[in-house]
């Protein structure tokens, strides 16, 4: 769906984005992580013709840079700030957008369904709340049927609730074979993602699945077990034996970090154990809790930096 091949952005001495080369596959979810000014919005602004760059970018296989219109007409764009017209309508928006796209009013309907919207299309946008406008916006990306959406920021605006709804949305349009590249600088959607790229200052640090990056990172699941009394100690034994570290015990709940690779181990070894256990919880890691440490480190094994 898109490739970039060698694609760099300068201002001048200042290098905004190093050259980067990759392929997005069709109905993937590339999830860009990286701190503000990272060059995160560089490259969507690239990809969709806004920037001039170097290198050479194909949306579809169409070259941005030699046919724009017709890259652009495969992409749906959902900004971290949707300029509404706050008076109008939903539905009068999404008439709006149709027009501009030069399209006719008939996928309205479905594409406020799809984002849940539908039943609230006479509700003024200046009386919606946060998620509502984000749904919105990606309700108006989809006019038109792109193939590929490009969501930049899209949770940093919306409160938990919303969240959630967003992910419930990205989870159906990934079932329904959408391809979407979503930047953040930190969010919850790296177990929707197909492949995670972290950036800092215009270098990518590393890039693949989030199950394989946390695993070159050899990184630690939080495990919580809740034992009586004398158990405390021999429980914490069993589980440093298996490599657990960082213990901390409270009340009656000792918690400690155990290696993803060996957590199903430790928690049979744990239910098949005769100490007095009432409770156990897990707590898995997710890439985005971890990039800062690659950002802290510079790189990590795999890097492309």
């Amino acid at each position: 769906m898109v490739k970039i091949e060698n694609v760099e952005k300068r201002y001048g001495k200042f290098t905004a984005l190093y050259p980067l080369t990759m392929d997005i596959k069709r109905g993937s979810h590339l999830l860009i992580l990286g701190p503000n000014g990272a060059g995160k919005t560089t490259l969507i602004k690239s990809m969709m013709g806004i920037l001039n760059f170097k290198g050479r970018i194909e949306i579809n296989g169409i070259d941005v840079n030699k046919d724009p219109r017709g890259a652009k007409r495969n992409i749906g764009y959902v900004p971290q700030n949707y300029a509404f017209y706050e008076g109008l309508t939903i539905y009068d928006h999404s008439v709006l957008s149709t027009r501009l796209k030069n399209l006719g009013t008939e996928q309205i309907e479905e594409k406020l369904k799809l984002v849940n919207l539908w039943e609230a299309r006479k509700r003024r946008v200046r009386a919606c709340s946060d998620g509502m406008k984000q749904r919105l916006g990606i309700a108006l990306a989809m006019i038109g049927n792109p193939k590929l959406l490009l969501l930049d920021e899209p949770t940093s605006n919306i409160d938990l609730r919303g969240q959630l709804e967003f992910q419930k949305l990205l989870r159906s349009l990934l079932a329904a074979g959408k391809t979407m590249i979503t930047t953040s600088h930190l969010t919850g959607l790296g177990e929707l993602a197909s492949e995670v790229m972290v950036i800092d200052h215009g270098r990518v640090i590393t890039r693949g699945p989030p199950e394989e990056l946390l695993t070159r990172l050899a990184v630690n699941d939080t495990i919580y077990v809740r034992v009586k009394g004398a158990d405390a100690e021999s429980v914490s034994n069993l589980l440093k034996s298996q490599g657990a570290v960082d213990f901390d015990l409270q009340g009656e709940w000792l918690r400690a970090a155990v290696p993803s690779t060996t957590k199903l181990g430790v928690l049979k070894n744990l239910l098949n154990s005769s100490f007095d256990i009432t409770d156990l919880l897990v707590e898995r890691s997710e890439i985005e809790s971890e990039y800062v440490k690659l950002l802290a480190a510079g790189g990590a094994p795999g890097s492309n930096k």
